[in-house]
């Protein structure tokens, strides 16, 4: 029973990846290579913070993400303490960003809004949609 609860567990990873805007999130948090806030992933998804705010809950119910206040902020970061996560972002850290204009896009913003830190830390920048 224990081995079928741990399965269940795992396959639920899969699932919250298998949405492109959650993949998407996933991705960032890999090719940033560091905290990112809400603010920051709204700004370079392109999509409205309620949108963004149900994806990350579902990566965080899911064991993919976690997430911590830092002042007026929510920061999030790639759970990668389990063995199965790090196995798994490793195999989405290997699709190429130049197959897909979607993911180049997504880098390019990436990019974009981490130079608009200051301190190392989240200027809350608002861009319109």
């Amino acid at each position: 029973m224990l081995i079928l609860a741990y399965m269940i567990r795992e396959l639920e990873k899969y699932k919250a990846i298998g949405e492109q805007t959650r993949f998407r999130i996933v991705r960032l948090l890999i090719k940033a290579g560091k905290n990112l806030c809400a603010c920051e992933l709204i700004d370079i998804l392109k999509k409205p913070q309620y949108t963004v705010s149900k994806h990350l809950n579902i990566l965080k119910r899911a064991e993919l993400v976690q997430e911590h206040r830092d002042g007026r902020l929510m920061v999030y970061r790639l759970k990668n303490d389990l063995t199965f996560n790090k196995r798994l972002f490793k195999t989405i850290e290997a699709v190429e960003d130049m197959s897909n204009p979607i993911f180049k896009k997504d880098i390019e913003r990436l990019g974009e809004r981490l130079s608009l830190r200051r301190g190392g830390k989240c200027v809350c920048v608002r861009k319109e949609l």
